[in-house]
């Protein structure tokens, strides 16, 4: 059966899809901003699950799923931590960083993130791991952006050893020693490669936006 469209139906259409595709770059952008007032994680949406974990107030989570309610209440949110953990908390609980994000609270009171060491990217054919037992963990986020990440390990010989690509709109937590050198090239949509940034870890956990 053929349809036919009118002008007018055409654009508005056409405004429809486009505001779709801004609501999508906008969700990947504001996902990796979120923080939480404190209070349990939970293994569905609602307090009738149970508990699986917990979080202090300014700790960082990203934003996985918006889980949209019959009533006016704030939704329950399906969010990572950042030590990985998967779990859901209720939106009256969540605040952004600096700006208030569509169905949580508002502003976060405390910041709990923690950033990296970063290093000159001249450094990387000289930088190298250090014997260490201490274990922690590096949370990479990116944000909206065309491009793609190349996250790297720097091994005790110096040698590069590719971990994983990642693109807009994820993450990805590693295992890691704070002695231990990390590479993230960018890669531009026409294939072209540059240094973004060179890591370590710290003793505590940290996470690094990338975009």
């Amino acid at each position: 059966m053929l349809v036919y469209f009118s002008k007018y139906n055409s654009v508005f259409t056409l405004m429809i899809i486009f505001g779709l595709l801004l609501n999508v770059n906008f969700t990947h952008a504001k996902e990796l901003q979120v923080g939480s007032w404190g209070g349990n994680l939970r293994s569905g949406p609602g307090t009738n699950y149970t508990k699986i974990g917990s979080l202090g107030n300014g700790d960082p989570v990203v934003l996985l799923e918006k889980i949209k309610t019959t009533n006016n209440d704030y939704p329950w949110f399906k969010i990572k931590q950042s030590d990985g953990l998967t779990g859901y908390q209720w939106g009256g609980i969540l605040c952004g960083y600096g700006r208030k994000i569509s169905g949580t609270f508002g502003i976060c009171e405390k910041d709990n993130r923690s950033t990296p060491r970063i290093f000159d990217c001249n450094q990387q054919n000289s930088i190298r791991p250090l014997a260490n037992k201490r274990d922690t963990k590096i949370t990479f986020f990116v944000g909206q952006t065309q491009k793609q990440f190349e996250i790297y390990w720097i091994n005790y010989e110096g040698e590069k050893r590719l971990y994983k690509i990642i693109k807009a709109g994820t993450s990805m937590t590693v295992n890691t020693h704070p002695s231990h050198p990390w590479l993230i090239l960018s890669v531009s949509p026409n294939g072209f490669k540059s240094c973004h940034s060179l890591i370590k870890g710290k003793k505590k956990n940290s996470q690094w936006l990338l975009r």
